[in-house]
């Protein structure tokens, strides 16, 4: 038997996902641009899925674009920045995903200041972000939950940081946070938080790779690349409607609306709570304001990469860091160092993430077999 303990780098595409994605692409194959009978089809389909969506949400369907997922929705929020004829200051934390960590390389280039900002043991300073808000600040980038260590951001706090220094300095600060670790996992009110845009991605929730969601309410965001203009010009490119209801299916699955919990959630909480009392290696994650589909733990001095492939050859398929760098293994290392974590423990870290479909039996077993690779190598 299999025990997929990766979840945070994609989970399995739902039954019901997977059939929405047939169905569409059999019965609404036309393009919605086209201006015949059966392109009125697809936009009328596309429209209505984004109106559902929006209503779990529990935003307007005006401030949602279809994108290619957490990546892409991200980079077009940071190159939007590129347009602006006076480069400024960009506030970015150090412990984003790649994808907003490597784009301020792109920024220094086009004479943006980029400060990056530490979180120690996996939590922004409030007062420090304060203190880094000059009158320059275009834009701050924090996620929401940490993909490798699962600590959670109170966004809502630090955006009322922003939106006060925006009073004081009379001009507009964009707040962009990475939600996509927790869309379906933990509760939250978009219009509450206040944020002016978010990410997210449908392969973290059970639905197909290749589709996620930008919130955008900056109406008059410049993307970067331009085409047909759909998606209100901020997306071009012939849209993807069997991903997209497909992942409306996935979405339909794991929630109501976004500010309730998920139906499982009691059930990861417990799963996270043996995995805490019972592993034998040293737990990494925070024990306060985490979100409980990730527990990151450390095999030190053992290699974190030859721990994985042992548990590989045993069937347990965990994760070294981050799933989307080409060195995987730096990537989450050079996170757990931001969140002034030992370098040591850092290079030994490993990942458990957990799903809605991850059962009791299955931690129990996988935690076993984790105990005894570690009691006869890293111990």
């Amino acid at each position: 038997m299999e025990y997929y303990l990766d979840n945070a780098a994609t989970t399995k595409i739902s039954k019901t996902a997977l059939q929405a994605y047939f169905d569409t692409a059999d019965n609404y194959f036309a393009n919605p641009s086209a201006n015949y009978t059966i392109g009125h089809k697809a936009k009328n389909k596309l429209e209505k899925t984004r109106e559902e969506i929006a209503k779990k949400l529990e935003i307007s369907p005006d401030f949602i674009y279809f994108t290619s997922g957490g990546t892409e929705s991200n980079s077009i929020i940071l190159s939007s920045l590129l347009w602006n004829n006076s480069p400024g200051e960009v506030i970015i934390s150090k412990i984003e995903h790649a994808s907003i960590a490597r784009f301020a390389r792109i920024l220094k280039e086009k004479g943006w200041t980029v400060k990056t900002i530490e979180a120690p043991k996996g939590f922004i300073d409030p007062n420090k972000l304060e203190d880094m808000i000059t009158e320059r600040t275009r834009m701050v980038c924090i996620m929401m939950v940490n993909n490798v260590t699962g600590s959670v951001q109170d966004i809502e706090s630090l955006v009322k940081i922003v939106r006060k220094k925006e009073k004081e300095y009379k001009r507009k600060i964009h707040f962009h946070s990475d939600t996509v670790q927790a869309l379906s996992k933990i509760p939250f009110d978009l219009n509450k938080i206040d944020v002016d845009s978010a990410s997210f991605s449908a392969h973290k929730f059970h639905g197909p790779r290749g589709i996620g969601i930008l919130y955008n309410r900056q109406i008059h965001l410049q993307p970067l690349s331009s085409a047909g203009g759909q998606e209100r010009n901020i997306r071009g490119g012939t849209e993807n409607l069997p991903a997209i209801v497909a992942m409306n299916a996935a979405l339909d699955e794991q929630i109501t609306t976004i500010s309730k919990k998920p139906l499982t959630y009691d059930k990861i909480v417990e799963m996270n709570s043996y995995i805490r009392e019972n592993l034998h290696a040293e737990i990494i994650s925070p024990d306060k304001n985490f979100s409980p589909y990730i527990v990151s733990f450390t095999v030190a001095p053992f290699p974190s990469e030859v721990f994985t492939r042992i548990l590989s050859d045993k069937n347990i398929f965990v994760s070294s860091g981050s799933a989307c760098s080409n060195n995987v293994k730096a990537k989450g290392e050079n996170i757990l160092k931001a969140m002034k974590i030992d370098s040591t423990k850092a290079k030994g870290s490993i990942r458990l993430s957990l799903c809605d479909t991850t059962t009791i039996e299955n931690i129990k077993i996988a935690v076993n077999e984790i105990n005894a690779v570690y009691d006869q190598f890293a111990k």
